[in-house]
């Protein structure tokens, strides 16, 4: 029965659709497959967005982080200005604790080293080139 129903459908002709029904149908379609801004908007959130759930993480662990920030109180130069600078007893002080820590420890005694002495310039190695062949 249905070899028959196909049959007489092949035999039946074609018929044109009505002009305005072709030409609304194409009015509607074509915002939403034709537009190049939303294609663009599709293929950069596609580019930039790929996983939400990972920028969602993201944005709480900054929010956490500001928050912490904010709850800590002093700003770090505050907190820079809140120290005081050592004061030369102090150093020595610490100067002396090093060399009583060396004592204890059994090494030798600490001693400064002298600043390098500048190089002569007669004798400098910056003149020279070597060609090697």
């Amino acid at each position: 029965m249905s070899a028959d129903f196909e049959k007489q459908l092949r035999r039946q002709p074609l018929r044109e659709l009505p002009r305005d029904w072709r030409v609304e149908i194409l009015a509607a379609a074509s915002p939403a497959a034709g537009s190049r801004s939303s294609t663009l908007v599709s293929r950069l959130s596609s580019w930039f967005w790929p996983c939400p759930r990972a920028w969602a993480g993201l944005g709480v662990a900054w929010l956490v982080i500001l928050g912490l920030n904010l709850a800590a109180g002093k700003s770090s130069s505050q907190a820079a200005n809140a120290i005081a600078p050592c004061s030369n007893e102090a150093l020595l002080e610490l100067k002396q604790q090093q060399l009583m820590l060396a004592k204890l420890i059994s090494q030798p005694e600490m001693v400064e080293a002298e600043p390098p002495k500048p190089a002569d310039p007669r004798h400098s190695e910056l003149g020279r080139t070597l060609i090697v062949v």
